[in-house]
């Protein structure tokens, strides 16, 4: 489970985020839209670290 977190860490952040967004609007749950753009946010900073900690210059 934690070797697919690490894989997959930028889609699972993703779908989290999503989701959050999504049950938010269905469901009404004040203040996850806010939670969501922060998931969203270290999604694209951790998919961007890890391109940059992978060069081999």
């Amino acid at each position: 489970m934690i070797k697919f977190l690490k894989k997959y860490e930028f889609w699972v952040l993703i779908i989290l985020a999503i989701a959050m967004y999504l049950s938010e609007s269905l469901f009404g749950i004040n203040g996850l839209h806010d939670v969501a753009t922060v998931f969203f946010l270290i999604a694209i900073i951790s998919l961007s670290m890890k391109k940059f900690m992978n060069k081999n210059s």
